[in-house]
């Protein structure tokens, strides 16, 4: 015998091809969605193979508990749909984020911007580099970088200054803010 026989000659196997169309109608007939009918007449027969006794019941009487435990666990959705209130997800989209700025699409247009200005700081002489990122990143006064770097304090900021404008220029004119 082939594994198609073998399963479709089972009691179970039998019973589901007689009686899952009349279970699936019973579920549409009641507004439940496809995908809710076809789960919910999955469980249907979960029970049924769990209930050894179902399969010595007279056919009408088999029915007759399919349809009991199909009406039973259709009061038990509509429980937990009570319980749970769903959103559809377009609707709640905009709840997801505090701001638009923390949406996926402007992250991942914050980290492209953010990647290109690293490439153009790193196209500036090493030392602009420098202060650019004690200023920046490291936040020091240009006092304390002109201790570091044993230099005037008015020479570093006219560096910071030269470097600043440098890097506008440069990434302003890709960005098609300056010329």
């Amino acid at each position: 015998m082939q594994p198609a026989q073998l399963s479709s000659a089972s009691p179970i196997a039998h019973l589901f091809q007689k009686n899952a169309p009349i279970i699936l109608a019973f579920y549409r007939k009641r507004g439940v969605q496809a995908e809710d009918a076809e789960d919910l007449l999955l469980e249907v027969f979960t029970a049924a193979i769990e209930n050894p006794r179902l399969i010595t019941l007279p056919e009408n009487e088999q029915l007759a508990w399919l349809k009991r435990v199909a009406h039973n666990k259709l009061v038990d959705h509509y429980r937990r749909q009570s319980y749970r209130q769903t959103t559809p997800l377009e609707a709640s989209y905009h709840q997801l984020f505090e701001s638009d700025e923390e949406a996926p699409e402007f992250t991942a247009l914050r980290q492209e911007s953010h990647e290109e200005l690293r490439h153009h700081i790193s196209q500036l002489p090493t030392e602009h580099q420098e202060i650019l990122r004690l200023r920046f990143t490291y936040d020091m006064p240009s006092k304390e970088i002109a201790r570091l770097l044993s230099k005037s304090d008015t020479a570093v900021r006219g560096l910071l200054w030269r470097a600043v404008t440098l890097l506008r220029t440069t990434y302003g004119e890709k960005q098609g803010r300056g010329k």
